[in-house]
C-alpha cells in the first residue's frame, strides 16, 4: 500500500513538473511573439490616416472624431499639425518608447515641411507615458519647460483619474491655447 502511495504521489508530482515547464515554454514562446510584432512595428510603423490613431482603445469613435474635428479646425486656422497616437505595450517596449515616438513623428512628417509646425502627441496607459513630440517650429513658440508644463496640468490630472479622452482634449486644447497666443503676440 505504501509503494503505491508513494507511487502515486511520485507520478503527481512528475505530471506537475512537466506542466509548469510546458508553462514556461507557452510563456516564452509568447514573449517571443510579441518581441517579434515590436521589432516589426519598429521598422515598419504604422501610416496614420486622421489625427488620431488609437492602438489602445482609449477614446469612442465619437471622441475620435471630435478630437480629430478639433485638430482639423486648428490645422485649417494655422497650417500647424497635432496628431495623437496611443500605444499598448504589444506595439513598442517601455525603453523604446521616447525612440519610437521620435522615430513617428518624423515618418509621418507632421507639420508643413518648410515650417517644421507639427506636434505628436504620443499616450501609453500600459507604461503610463507621454510624450510630445515638437517640430522644429513649434519649439521656436514653445519651449520644452512649457511642454512640460502642459503635460503635467492638463494631461497627467485627468489620466491619474483614467479619463483619457478628458486629458487629452484639455492638452491638446491647451497646446492649440498656447500657440494662438504665441501667433497673437
Amino acid at each position: 500500500m505504501k509503494k503505491v502511495c508513494c507511487l502515486i504521489i511520485l507520478c503527481f508530482n512528475i505530471n506537475l513538473c512537466s506542466q509548469e515547464i510546458e508553462n514556461r515554454n507557452i510563456d516564452s514562446l509568447k514573449i517571443e511573439s510579441i518581441k517579434i510584432f515590436q521589432n516589426i512595428f519598429w521598422l515598419n510603423p504604422i501610416k496614420h490616416y486622421g489625427w488620431v490613431t488609437d492602438y489602445e482603445k482609449l477614446y469612442t469613435k465619437d471622441q475620435i472624431e471630435n478630437l480629430n474635428n478639433v485638430i482639423t479646425r486648428f490645422e485649417k486656422q494655422t497650417s500647424n499639425e497635432i496628431a495623437i497616437l496611443t500605444l499598448n505595450s504589444l506595439r513598442v517596449t517601455e525603453e523604446n518608447f521616447d525612440a519610437l515616438s521620435l522615430r513617428v513623428a518624423n515618418e509621418w512628417g507632421i507639420g508643413k515641411p518648410e515650417k517644421n509646425n507639427g506636434i505628436l502627441i504620443v499616450i501609453s496607459k500600459d507604461y503610463r507615458k507621454i510624450r510630445i513630440q515638437n517640430g522644429i517650429g513649434i519649439e521656436k513658440i514653445v519651449s520644452d519647460d512649457e511642454t512640460k508644463e502642459i503635460i503635467d496640468k492638463y494631461f497627467i490630472p485627468e489620466f491619474k483619474e483614467n479619463n483619457y479622452y478628458n486629458g487629452t482634449l484639455n492638452g491638446v486644447l491647451e497646446i492649440i491655447k498656447k500657440l494662438k497666443n504665441t501667433a497673437n503676440d
